[in-house]
């Protein structure tokens, strides 16, 4: 009699190979901002905002993952800075929400959440389109449509504003690394949340295809994804992209006490999970 039920250990141990987190032939836009410096109150101590407080909003159609069928992701996040228990200060994108959608939400979701840290939910619906000189995308979650931006391929909304890629060869692509801290903590009937920590991990991208763009973008709130409040100082750009992209590594930057870990949960509950309903 076959057993489906009872996995091979080879088929389990895959899912926590860190070679398995790549992410292969991303199409996404990309807009960048700067927050409003408000932000910093919607960020858990001890992250601080970065000296630049580069504002990120995504959305990326993932066309083959190793870990999952091709899915689609946004994301919002903030640029932050974090001084751990010997003084060192280290830089990293502290995500506040990433939505998924598409066949492959499920394993993203729970091999994201479960074992990075990431604060994922699903989406209703995430939507990326492209003409030859326009693009626009949406993301819409229980019936709010949380995020929207249309954009004009060719220059960016700020003159000034540049990230090195503009000039991007596709025949030999660029590699941009880039550090993501995440929360990971543990929960259990009767004692709460306990042996919280922050990581950092160090995520690489191989671009392959960067065209700048200028762009109009809307955030809204709805009861369980508070989006909307986060206010944006000035949008400096944004691109049409595609790319790789990998994680190299993750490493332990911070612990909180275990007293401390309730207070902090309060930050990170809406980008996991949705308030119960009232009975």
């Amino acid at each position: 009699m076959t057993n489906s039920f009872f996995m091979s250990t080879e088929d389990i141990k895959r899912t926590l190979d860190r070679d398995i987190a790549v992410m292969n032939d991303i199409t996404g836009a990309m807009i960048y901002a700067l927050a409003d410096p408000s932000i910093q109150a919607f960020l858990p101590p001890p992250l601080k905002l970065a000296k630049t407080p580069m504002f990120i909003m995504y959305v990326s159609n993932i066309g083959a993952p190793l870990f999952a069928e091709p899915y689609r992701e946004a994301g919002i996040g903030v640029m932050t800075a974090l001084t751990d228990a010997r003084g060192r200060e280290h830089d990293g994108l502290y995500y506040f929400s990433l939505l998924l959608n598409g066949k492959g939400a499920q394993n993203a979701a729970f091999t994201g959440r479960e074992q990075n840290g990431l604060p994922k939910k699903f989406a209703d619906s995430i939507v990326l389109q492209r003409s030859r000189r326009q693009a626009n995308f949406y993301v819409e979650r229980k019936g709010v449509r949380l995020m929207e931006a249309q954009m004009e391929l060719g220059r960016y909304n700020d003159p000034a504003f540049s990230n090195g890629l503009e000039n991007l060869d596709p025949y030999q692509g660029i590699e941009e690394e880039a550090a993501v801290f995440t929360h990971r903590y543990k929960t259990a009937d009767g004692r709460g949340f306990f042996d919280m920590e922050v990581d950092l991990y160090d995520s690489k991208t191989l671009y392959f295809q960067y065209e700048p763009a200028y762009a109009k973008v809307i955030l809204r709130s709805s009861e369980n994804d508070p989006w909307g409040e986060i206010k944006i100082a000035k949008v400096l750009g944004a691109a049409w992209y595609r790319s790789n992209n990998w994680v190299e590594g993750v490493s332990k930057v911070y612990s909180y006490p275990d007293s401390e870990a309730l207070q902090i949960m309060r930050y990170l509950y809406a980008g996991r999970f949705d308030v119960l309903p009232d009975r």
